[in-house]
């Protein structure tokens, strides 16, 4: 009991640790506007008719709009909405030892749970199929259905999480079905699994509709190899120890600067990785390592298919069900026995105390923070106040949410203007205030523009170009 009760502790402390008071980013403001519609009819309607990935995130987004009739309004409490996943997520592998060690450390764990998004949902599912999985290896030769609930519960929430993690909902069906086949020709199997299959047919029934109505993310750039790798290598946790986000999108060469870093950080984590896996596959029958592979490799190809398919991008988010394949063997390194022990717990320390350098970068630098819509939106306000014309080159559902906390109901319908009757060029704007400019206007070649049209630079922080006319 003292046991859990400091585990439950440390996750808690490490959780309120890990998320910040920076600016919500436009996806995170997205969702955070929707919440604060006052009854549930009028934030159904408000999500239809805004559209984007959020009306596939019917669990997520509803639980949101809950924590925000709670009081939850502000940057950091409605990010605490993810520190109950952040828990589930330890406890799932808590048998695990130094499970919980290498998940509170790791890079990509401790930026999503300060992230409003439902990435820390998906991961602490991901987690209890890796447990389930564990079940069933264990319990291969059991006549009984051991495992297969706690299976069934991992992929259903993950299939009501969002769109793209009912892709490894079917990786979870697929890994169950090929450890244990012999289920398949037995009718308690279906018996069994019927309720849950009913919870899957509604839901992605819901997910058809969608579909039908033409819902689906935005993309601000098509798929490509670099952003399925840059996935991968937000997967491993090397995010902090280079280039910030928007760096890295504008010039992938600019991780050349952090190779003494991130090249010994790959080496120490990728070896414990690799030393923890071959430990694990030796002790485990080849048909169970088979399955646990294609339950996580073939949600990949999907979804990197169908980012080539539909110019979406495929990024670590989007794997983040896959965060306990990558973590898992990284804890195995530690228990390595014989004359290999030391050899992985070296391997382990090592990788662990790069995550930690990571996690901490992450946290604190700021080429590291979200993009500014907080401040962004304070100068607009202002600027729409003096009776300036704005033109607002960015996402306006953030944009809304900092204008209800600036000024209620009022303030939101003062700034639709910026929507409703944006300049038509510079030449009309007496502001410019533009959100990634590398994808807005690829090569920078705006600035010459503005400066031709009589804008000067008033103003470049995270994210954000603000221009303003210089007469």
């Amino acid at each position: 009991m003292v046991r859990t009760g400091l585990l439950m502790l440390a996750a808690l402390v490490v959780g309120l640790a890990a998320i910040t008071h920076q600016s919500l980013w436009m996806d995170e403001g997205s969702g955070a506007f929707k919440a604060l519609m006052p009854t549930l009819k009028e934030w159904w309607t408000m999500t239809l008719t805004l559209g984007g990935s959020d009306v596939q995130m019917p669990v997520y987004m509803f639980l949101l709009w809950c924590w925000a009739k709670v009081g939850a309004l502000s940057e950091y409490a409605l990010r605490c909405i993810n520190l109950p996943w952040l828990i589930l997520m330890v406890f799932a592998l808590r048998r695990v030892r130094f499970w919980p060690l290498v998940c509170l450390t790791s890079p990509i764990v401790l930026y999503y749970v300060g992230e409003l998004r439902p990435y820390t949902m998906q991961m602490a599912c991901g987690a209890m199929a890796a447990a389930a999985f564990g079940t069933l290896i264990a319990n291969r030769d059991h006549e009984g259905f051991k495992g297969l609930h706690e299976a069934a519960a991992a992929a259903l929430l993950l299939a009501c999480s969002s769109l793209t993690a009912a892709v490894w909902a079917a990786g979870v069906a697929l890994g169950v079905a090929m450890l244990r086949p012999d289920w398949l020709r037995r009718g308690g199997f279906w018996l069994s699994l019927a309720p849950w299959a009913a919870g899957a047919f509604l839901i992605g029934g819901y997910y058809l509709f969608t579909l039908l109505q033409g819902y689906r993310a935005a993309s601000m750039e098509k798929a490509s190899i670099l952003s399925v790798g840059f996935g991968f290598y937000e997967l491993l946790g090397l995010l902090g120890l280079g280039p910030g986000r928007n760096e890295l999108r504008s010039s992938p060469m600019a991780a050349v600067s952090h190779l003494h870093l991130l090249v010994p950080a790959a080496l120490c984590i990728g070896g414990a990785w690799i030393a923890g896996f071959r430990a694990w596959a030796k002790s485990t029958p080849i048909r169970s390592v088979v399955a646990v592979a294609c339950a996580v490799l073939v949600p990949v190809f999907i979804l990197t298919a169908v980012g080539f398919a539909q110019d979406f991008r495929v990024l670590g988010r989007h794997m983040s069900p896959a965060v306990p394949a990558v973590l898992l063997p990284i804890a195995g390194a530690f228990n390595l026995t014989g004359g290999a022990a030391r050899r992985g717990l070296l391997l382990g320390g090592s990788a662990v105390l790069f995550m930690i350098a990571s996690s901490l970068t992450l946290r604190f630098l700021e080429r590291h923070a979200r993009d500014d819509y907080r401040r962004a939106t304070g100068i607009c306000i202002e600027s729409l106040k003096q009776g300036k014309t704005v033109w607002w080159q960015a996402d306006m559902n953030a944009t809304r949410y900092y204008a209800y906390r600036h000024g209620g109901i009022p303030m939101v319908n003062a700034i639709q203007i910026l929507e409703s009757e944006p300049p038509s060029g510079f030449m009309f704007a007496d502001v410019v205030v533009i959100n990634r400019p590398d994808f807005r206007y690829p090569g920078g070649n705006h600035r010459a523009e503005l400066k031709r049209n009589s804008f000067e630079n008033a103003g470049t922080f995270t994210g954000f170009e603000v221009w303003k006319t210089n007469y």
